[in-house]
């Protein structure tokens, strides 16, 4: 063989490699521009492992809903052909943990946004999303410090849980009595909920046991905590964390003999918790309100769409509905600013795509605008009683200032 074919194979074999090597980055959505068939990455790190695994899939299932459905319509940006992508990994509900997932995928994925459905995880988020690879927060989570903090690269989707208090408050009472007792979950923001519940209970002239709070990822057995609730005689409790946790604890309190009314918060969902324990434990419960029983225009159709893709023993929850619009909001907030690969263009540009986003991804209260702050409202806010007759009795909610 001469030198000379020698060094044409070397050429052709370096070409190739190199060839295989950027099919591979495009393969794993490397790419982050808004070139001609350009794939750009939506990152996602939540618990997909561990006691909060199910909440955590429930919002996977929302952003890969989100993103077919997004790519099957076509996404254009700046005239180009874009392609949305989802890489997930797992943070295990620790916030340390979901910092540095969030810094790889924008620093290896090139994600202009991450998105995260934990208060701790997005707080310890906000303290690098402005640094050497900037990116945009999708904050799934209603703990208003996300908005107080001045972060101006985060969008926050649920409403403030402190809108809920007065009117779940209120609505126990009327079903029930004035003596409340505490068995929300003992992470932060379950603290939270606890408190603000406390202080508007108070204000409603009720009276408040003792705080029985239990951590709802580790503990099994609630029989002792719930026993200990019922001995003060409570004519309503307050409860919450992730679903099926709660729904035992709910369960327990039933067969212990508990005739009053439940407050719960808004990480459990009351259909959801239908899958776990019977719907006679559930009864004469205040809570958010089931994704199937919104009337957006796209509800019916996401709600098929759901059991087509996870099977009809689980239910749409507004973790997976909020998410699947917070995705569709942000592809059309690229669309209008004209880039994939600018967070701060992205967000500015969010208030003007809101009327633009189709019907078919207004499903679960679709918000009207976003605040100076970040935080993303939808006007018509209501949360839902579980009656005697097993029956949802929507419930309109006032929602507060996210001012400190």
């Amino acid at each position: 063989m001469t030198s000379v074919s020698r060094s044409r194979r070397r050429r052709l074999s370096a070409a190739a490699v190199l060839g295989a090597i950027a099919l591979a980055a495009t393969a794993c959505g490397g790419g982050g521009g808004s070139g001609d068939g350009d794939s750009v990455v939506i990152g996602y790190t939540g618990p997909l492992s561990g006691g909060g695994a199910a909440y955590g899939e429930n919002v996977k299932i929302g952003l890969e809903m989100a993103i077919d459905d997004l790519n099957a319509d076509g996404v254009e940006v700046d005239g180009k052909p874009v392609t949305l992508e989802l890489k997930s990994l797992d943070d295990k509900y620790a916030p340390s943990t979901a910092a540095s997932n969030a810094q790889r995928l924008a620093d290896q994925d090139k994600a202009p946004v991450v998105v995260s459905p934990n208060a701790g995880a997005i707080k310890a988020i906000q303290q690098i999303n402005s640094g050497r690879s900037s990116f945009l927060i999708s904050a799934y989570t209603s703990d208003p410090a996300i908005v107080q903090s001045d972060n101006p690269l985060t969008m926050m989707i649920p409403p403030n849980f402190e809108s809920y208090a007065q009117e779940f408050s209120e609505t126990a009472m009327e079903h029930g009595g004035k003596k409340l007792a505490l068995l929300g979950t003992q992470s932060e923001y379950g603290q939270q909920w606890t408190k603000s519940i406390k202080d508007a209970w108070s204000e409603a002239g009720g009276k408040i046991g003792g705080d029985n709070s239990v951590d709802y990822a580790t503990v099994s057995d609630f029989a002792g905590p719930v026993s200990k609730a019922l001995a003060e005689k409570p004519d309503a409790i307050f409860v919450g964390g992730p679903s099926q946790p709660t729904a035992l604890i709910m369960e327990e309190a039933r067969k212990q003999g508990f005739k009053g009314s439940f407050l719960v918060m808004d990480q459990a969902k009351l259909d959801e918790m239908a899958t776990v324990t019977k719907l006679d434990n559930l009864k004469n419960s205040v809570g958010v309100l089931p994704v199937s029983e919104y009337e957006d225009p796209g509800t019916k159709d996401f709600v098929k769409k759901f059991a087509d893709k996870a099977g009809d023993k689980k239910v749409p929850t507004s973790e997976t509905a909020l998410n699947y619009q917070g995705i569709a909001i942000i592809a059309k907030a690229m669309e209008t600013a004209g880039t994939t690969d600018d967070p701060e263009k992205i967000r500015e540009a969010i208030g003007d795509a809101l009327p633009e986003v189709d019907d078919k991804y207004k499903v679960n209260g679709f918000p009207e605008e976003i605040t100076e702050q970040g935080h993303l409202l939808n006007p018509n806010l209501e949360a839902t009683f579980l009656n005697e007759d097993g029956k949802y009795t929507k419930v309109p909610i006032e929602q507060v200032s996210d001012d400190k």
